[in-house]
């Protein structure tokens, strides 16, 4: 406000010794107030005004919005912040025909936003082509004169638009830009905020031959014929490949469904059947489905099929039915029945009731994920759901309820509650992790679920975490790319870990009370991190806890890495320290950003232990972003911290710390729970990689005949998890020194752990569902250390199977199959092959996929990578699975990384959009490397490779191979000393 401004106010208003607005008001409405004012100035003022009216009045009529991003002033996108934005190109799109393409960003404007969808699509099976017609309801947000939608591969052949009142609205130019995936429509007129406009499209696209978008899939029938089914995945960005839309999670909408089809096949959607009608001109049936709650574009799906079906009611009235090929229904039993469980526990246990009338589960023969959580209509892969108990092991049974569970939490964790961007999945899948192990407990009490949770998903995620080419949980994503490459261990098993921390030092109860606040406050909408960590806060501070969880969690979720915490104790004194723990070379830079400057790399840590004069009694210490200092008495021999493992944090003991706790593992090692054993093998195998505390310090920090001497207690082990931990990091030893004499000595000495156990347990498929998946992974274990009575015995039972048909227990079949293929013939090989292809149980499949990877012909192993290039032999959901079972074989990691390298070009064509499938085989083929040639072979060939979503994978396979190459240097020498002398000394 100038000052003449405040004069003219003061003179208006009579008051000399006052301005302002507040002054003028007051002038105004006060009783007895006088305006006065000249009749010459009363003219001025009334004339600038007409003058601005006009003003204002050309400006309207002359001046309308252009481009979207000239016009938007409204809040920003949700889930986009400044440092996610992607970068404008140097040079302006240019769209199909030439034009330039208006909008320069990889997200879509927020001026219009969908309200709901009318979707009509008639795929044909036989031609594989697909018509379809969408009618976008619209509402304005602001101002604007072109919409923006997304479309992939897709031919819009026609396009209207017209207002709430049905008056079309002229399209100007239709423009199309594929590096976005974008539909362009400019508009004649301005589309006013606050109004609803209908956009009709028609399109034409066609099934796709990948694993995403709108696609087709096949199984054979009873009588050996070739059926097919159509069937979707659209997350994370694949639904603008089935029709037009705006194809981001934040951009919900309601869902109108019909699709046509032909009379022997039915169909199904996210919603329960409305009608069917027959068109007697055409034997064609158009189904029509109820209307969809609010939800997001990748949680859309349906399937055109001639399946078989078994259903069931739950105790809440919600219809369970599970899907399958007609070969297959016998086995959909037991998934109905949990899911059924799970599905009633979960309306408990969130405090919101599903909202959905149905819940179907169906098994996609061709599928890339493991399933996907389509709200009301989940697609699984068939070894993820079906479960016969004569013929599927306990692992793969397991396996069945852990994904069921996985995905029915998803119905609440992301399809009622979707994160705002992508960015934040982690709120999606870390939540679902999480519940799949309760959920999968509950419906299997004798399990121990939330012990195989330490080894299952909080190891893993350490062992990934560790490295650089790691990510924070919550990271910046834009393009589809980049969204597909956080679909990883990060997302799913470090948010699960950071969740169960959370919940072991604020408890269960009020975990519970405050997820059912947050699901309750944001159902049919979205949210970010911070919205959950508001629910929980607000709840904790209800009774009486001060916990400040965004400050807490904030250092879990926007920073990569972990601490390690160092512990030294003296004379009853403990001392303990945190810094960022990493498995890495030298003289590294570390690509991602600390949280901030002042707090770098430190966490806010809930330090737990137990003592030997209290191992029952769990003490917890904070270190907020610091160390700490505390007495624990000087009658303590030994101290264990890190109870449970329910901290997503390592610790290393001094010397005399490690030796108190492998003293008491040789001589009373159930003084430790199972986790905290399986904890101590995990953290002290780790610490013998090259570690560094810090980017400047680099250092191993344990000598490695400390974690072999620790190793020694196994003998006296019989619980699963502590071997299914020392197991994995004692073969991944033996993968390392494959080409070192070191190699038998480490065999002969996994020997000598195994053998006790070998004679005990025996072959005989019998005892509890964890003693059941530790003998598999003993024998096994006996087989790959040359144990001549095992391999003999699992040679006898193989030939038997073969030349007699007499069935193998479920739960040897994994040894027995993969052990006779190894020592075995040609027509072993052959006859497997022929198994796989006439089951119709998905778990033998599976196992055999494994057991032909063993086999040590040459001529053998390269005709089988040979056909996974042919999808009549290979499916292409097993390419990864056989690539990764191939390379695992010494004999076959040059042969696999050779192939992959030479048919480049067609695997990354096929799987191009899913980083976990191009991710994954990227880490099969190199991650077992251990020299400096075969890094530069990795490194030559990927230089100038667009990998595309797998560039994360890339990198973590470069720095795994990295790691191999500094073990050997740093370790080999002192693992060969200790087994020397420890194995002459036997």
């Amino acid at each position: 406000m100038s000052d003449h401004d405040v004069d003219d106010i003061a003179f208006l208003t009579g008051s000399p010794n006052e301005s302002g607005f507040m002054v003028n008001k007051r002038a105004m409405y006060e009783p007895g107030a006088v305006m006065v004012c000249s009749q010459k100035r009363a003219c001025c003022v009334v004339t600038l005004g007409f003058i601005a009216i006009i003003v204002v009045a050309l400006i309207v009529a002359f001046t309308k919005p252009g481009c979207p991003e000239a016009t938007y002033t409204g809040e920003p996108i949700p889930g986009m912040s400044s440092h996610a934005t992607a970068s404008p190109p140097t040079t302006p799109p240019t769209a199909t025909n030439g034009e330039v393409f208006p909008w320069t960003e990889v997200r879509l404007p927020f001026h219009v936003r969908p309200l709901g969808y009318i979707i009509r699509l008639h795929p044909n099976l036989t031609t594989r082509h697909v018509h379809g017609h969408v009618k976008i309801k619209l509402t304005a947000i602001e101002e604007t004169t072109a919409v923006i939608i997304h479309g992939r591969e897709i031919n819009v052949t026609q396009y209207t638009l017209h207002n709430k009142y049905g008056k079309p609205i002229e399209i100007r130019r239709f423009l199309e830009y594929p590096p976005h995936q974008q539909l362009y429509l400019e508009l004649s007129e301005i589309l006013r905020r606050g109004s609803n406009y209908t956009l009709d499209l028609s399109f034409e696209t066609a099934l796709k031959e990948g694993l995403d978008g709108f696609y087709l899939s096949s199984y054979i029938n009873s009588d050996g014929q070739k059926k097919y089914i159509a069937t979707t995945h659209f997350e994370p960005t694949s639904a603008r490949a089935a029709f037009p839309c705006f194809d981001e999670p934040h951009m919900k909408a309601r869902f109108h469904m019909s699709i046509i089809r032909e009379p022997q096949h039915f169909t199904l959607f996210n919603m329960p059947l409305q009608s069917s009608a027959l068109n007697e001109n055409t034997s064609l049936v158009i189904d029509t489905f109820q209307e969809s709650v609010e939800m997001s574009t990748y949680l859309v799906a349906f399937v055109v099929c001639d399946y078989a079906v078994v259903s069931n009611m739950t105790e809440h009235k919600v219809n369970v039915s599970v899907y399958a090929p007609p070969t297959m229904i016998s086995q959909a039993g037991y998934s109905l029945g949990i899911a059924s469980h799970i599905l009633d526990y979960y309306d408990t246990f969130f405090g919101v009731a599903y909202p959905l009338p149905k819940q179907d589960l169906i098994a996609i023969p061709d599928f890339g994920a493991g399933a996907m959580e389509n709200w009301g209509l989940i697609t699984y892969r068939e070894t993820a759901l079906m479960f016969d108990s004569n013929h599927t092991s306990s692992e793969a049974q397991q396996r069945v309820a852990v994904v069921i569970a996985h995905e029915l939490a998803h119905q609440w964790f992301g399809n009622l509650v979707t994160m705002a961007w992508w960015d934040d999945l982690w709120l999606n899948e870390g939540f679902a992790s999480f519940m799949e192990y309760i959920g999968a407990g509950v419906a299997e009490p004798g399990w121990a679920m939330e012990e195989q949770f330490v080894v299952d998903i909080l190891h893993p995620a350490l062992a990934l975490d560790a490295l650089l080419a790691s990510h924070p949980i919550s990271t910046p994503v834009t393009d589809p790319a980049q969204i597909e490459s956080i679909f990883d261990t990060i997302s799913y098993k470090k948010g699960a870990s950071i969740i169960s921390m959370l919940e072991s030092f604020i408890g269960r109860q009020l975990l519970q009370e405050g997820l059912r606040h947050y699901l309750d406050s944001h159902r049919y909408s979205n949210a970010a991190t911070d919205d959950l960590w508001n629910a929980l806060t607000k709840v904790t501070q209800k009774h009486d806890n001060i916990l400040d969880i965004k400050g807490i969690m904030d250092t879990w979720t926007l920073q990569a890495g972990f601490p390690l915490i160092s512990v030294t104790v003296s004379d009853g004194h403990v001392t303990a320290s945190q810094s960022r723990f990493l498995v890495c070379e030298e003289n590294v830079t570390d690509p991602n950003e600390p949280l901030n400057t002042t707090i770098g790399y430190k966490w806010h840590v809930p330090l737990t232990y137990v003592t030997s004069q209290s191992p029952d009694n769990l003490t917890m210490h904070w270190m907020n972003l610091t160390d700490v200092e505390f007495d624990v008495g000087m009658d303590v021999t030994w101290i264990k911290f890190n109870v449970g493992q329910r901290g997503f944090y390592r610790v290393s003991y001094d010397s005399a710390g490690w030796e108190a706790l492998i003293q008491v593992l040789h001589t009373s090692h159930t003084t430790f729970p199972p986790a905290d054993r399986a904890s101590l093998v995990d953290d002290v195998f780790t610490l013998v990689s090259p570690f560094c505390t810090t980017i400047q310090s680099w250092a191993g920090t344990i000598n490695a005949s400390v974690a072999l001497e620790l190793s020694g207690y196994l003998p006296s082990e019989t619980a699963y998890t502590p071997w299914h931990t020392a197991l994995a990091h004692l073969f991944s030893w033996v993968s390392l020194v494959f080409n070192h004499p070191c190699h038998n000595l480490l065999l002969e000495y996994i020997h000598t752990l195994v053998t006790p156990h070998y004679h005990r347990i025996g072959w005989n498929d019998t005892g509890t569902h964890l003693q059941r998946l530790l003998r598999s992974e003993l024998l096994a274990a006996a087989v790959h250390c040359g144990n001549t009575d095992a391999i003999q015995e699992a040679q006898h039972v193989f030939s038997d199977w073969r030349n007699n048909s007499k069935p193998i227990p479920p739960n040897l079949r994994s040894v027995i199959y993969n052990t006779g293929v190894r020592y075995g013939s040609k027509d072993d090989w052959e006859y497997c092959w022929r198994i796989y292809n006439t089951s119709t149980i998905p778990s033998e499949k599976s196992l055999m996929l494994e057991a032909m990877a063993q086999t040590r012909d040459p001529w053998l192993m390269q005709q089988y990578l040979e056909y996974t290039l042919d999808h009549n032999k290979i499916r292409p959901q097993d390419v990864p699975t056989v690539l990764k079972e191939v390379s695992k074989n010494p004999a076959g990691r040059l042969p696999a990384w050779h192939m992959v390298r030479q048919h480049w070009a067609q695997i990354s064509q096929l799987f191009g959009h899913g980083s976990f499938t191009i991710g994954a085989i990227i880490k099969a083929v190199t991650s077992h490397f251990t020299s400096a040639f075969d890094l530069g072979e990795v490194e030559s060939f990927f230089h100038d490779v667009d990998v595309g979503p797998g560039e994360r994978a890339l990198a973590q396979a470069r720095e795994t191979i990295r790691l191999n190459i500094q073990w050997h240097q740093h370790n080999l020498e002192d693992v060969t000393a200790w087994l020397s002398h420890h194995l002459s000394e036997a």
